[in-house]
Parts: structure tokens; sequence; C-alpha cells
């Protein structure tokens, strides 16, 4: 896929993780990944989070919940530049694959699909979980942010005159306002609503 890159993390090796990329019964791209470049750092999990949010801010996000932005190497190397760690080498492959063979048998994770933790799914009805002039916010990226209000009289969000009777139609609005036209259904996992003057996840609101 010309211009895109996939941007993720593994705690094995990359050339173990490129070959479950690449496996036959995985989803691929039209032709093979290759891995243009690594870096071995600390918190690897929290790294990554914050990767995702400066490139989403910055760049093209392909879709919310995956890893693909449009950007050239070189300009995702500048990102990797700013991260503490070691740059990853062909010539530690063998040493550290040899390494892992015993791991990867008992830490399957990395094929399975990513779970949100964020705690017990909470309240999904809005008319239970929010009051009349609640504010509640979707943010893309850093700073790119909608604060809409509640309105119980039309039982949804109102951001600029428009009201949203859902969290993903709210949700949604703000992506394709920024370009990205496609969809999803984790807009309470996406927003956040406030209480007491803080901002806190729509995800376990109590009904």
């Amino acid at each position: 896929m010309p211009g895109i890159l996939k941007v993720g993390m593994t705690e094995r090796t990359p050339t173990i993780r490129l070959g479950e990329a690449n496996a036959s019964d995985t989803w691929r791209p039209p032709t093979p990944y290759k891995i243009e470049f690594a870096k071995k750092v600390s918190n690897a999990s929290g790294k990554e989070k914050t990767l995702h949010t400066l490139l989403e801010q910055y760049t093209d996000r392909i879709h919310p919940r995956r890893e693909f932005f449009r950007l050239s190497p070189e300009e995702a190397h500048k990102f990797f530049d700013l991260m503490d760690g070691e740059m990853w080498s062909e010539i530690r492959v063998e040493a550290e694959e040899e390494e892992e063979e015993e791991e990867e048998e008992e830490d399957s994770s990395e094929s399975a699909p990513h779970v949100k933790s964020t705690g017990v799914k909470g309240c999904r009805d809005m008319t239970k979980c929010f009051t009349n002039g609640q504010r509640i916010r979707h943010t893309i990226g850093i700073n790119k942010t909608w604060i809409g209000t509640y309105d119980t009289s039309k039982s949804g969000i109102v951001y600029d005159g428009i009201s949203y009777t859902s969290m993903c139609g709210f949700a949604n609005a703000h992506y394709k306002s920024d370009g990205q036209s496609y969809g999803h259904r984790d807009g309470w996992g996406r927003c956040q609503c406030e209480v007491d003057g803080k901002w806190i996840s729509t995800y376990s609101l109590p009904g």
C-alpha cells in the first residue's frame, strides 16, 4: 500500500512479528509486509500509544482502531528519533529469536485481538448517563476536540447546532469533519464527559 505504514509494537522480535503478519491465515495487504525499521525501548506499550496519538495529530490515520498511517518512512523515523532506545539490527536477529522461541509457547497474546482494558463496561443509555447541560467531548490526536452539550429535550448531544442521538454518531461526525470518512462502534470508549469539573471516560459510567 504505497504511502501507508503500519506502526506497532511487539514484545518479541520484529522478525517473529513480521512472520505472523505475513502468515497465510491473516489479513494481508496486496504485497507482504516488510520491516522498515524498529527500535528497542522501555515501556513499549506506553510509547506505542503516545506515538499513535502524535501520528493521529500530524498525519492521516486510516482507521481509528487500526495501526495504519499515511506517511513516509523518513517522516516516521523522525518520531522514532525522539524516543530513547536502541535501533534494531538484523545482526542480532538470530540470537534474539533463539531466546524468544521458549517464550513464544507461553505468550500468544500478540496474535490475539487487542482488548480495551478500561474496566467494566458501564451505562449505554444517554438518558440515564447524562444530565441536562452536561458537557461531552471527543478528541482526535492531541487537540482536535469537539465539546458538545447533552440536551434532555433532544435526547442527544448538541454540537454546532446539530443533535447526535448516539455516542458513535457524535464521534463519527467528528472523524468525518476531519476528513476521515470511516465509522466505528466504540463511541463510548472514545469520549469523555465532565463530572464535577473533571473529564472522565464515558466507558464505565454507572447506570
